[in-house]
């Protein structure tokens, strides 16, 4: 018969056995983002498909911040008609990249384990964010006429903190 801190000890062990922080010595692709508030940068973007954008768009201070788990970098304004897009990670690895101009929209996307049609990388320092991704045959949305399209999007983009 197993005493209940033994049954305890064990199922502890599985849960940090299980963890991704047991790994020891593995090597992340992916640095860590520390809580912060950004100061500049910007983003070029470059869509082309069934909407095209080539420009380059300011961040949004106000609406970029990193609270140490998830980052979103607000390039432009979301929604408006001028070029916008959003990048986001996350503590879980994960990379959202979403571009729009008006009614249009394209999201991509990198998780962990998923196959992705977005490939990239992203370099953090304690002052700087940079990153360029890529992604291939995405679906786009035209919300003025509910059509959707394919597009593939080229993102280079700077952020200072």
């Amino acid at each position: 018969m197993t005493s209940p801190l033994a049954a305890r000890l064990s199922a502890f062990a599985l849960i940090v056995l299980a963890s991704p922080l047991s790994l020891v010595g593995a090597q992340s692709t992916f640095p860590p983002i520390s809580a912060r508030q950004f100061t500049g940068g910007s983003l070029k973007v470059k869509v082309t498909g069934s909407f095209s954008i080539d420009e380059e768009v300011g961040i949004n201070t106000k609406a970029s911040f990193g609270d140490g788990e998830m980052t979103w970098l607000q390039f432009g304004i979301s929604g408006a008609t001028e070029p916008n897009a959003l990048m986001t990670f996350t503590d879980m690895k994960e990379t959202g990249i979403t571009v729009g101009r008006g009614k249009l929209i394209a999201t991509g996307g990198i998780a962990p384990g998923e196959k992705s049609l977005c490939a990239g990388k992203v370099e953090v320092t304690a002052k700087l964010i940079t990153g360029h991704y890529t992604c291939r045959g995405i679906q786009s949305h035209d919300a003025q006429t509910s059509k959707l399209g394919k597009v593939d999007i080229d993102v280079s983009f700077t952020a200072r903190s």
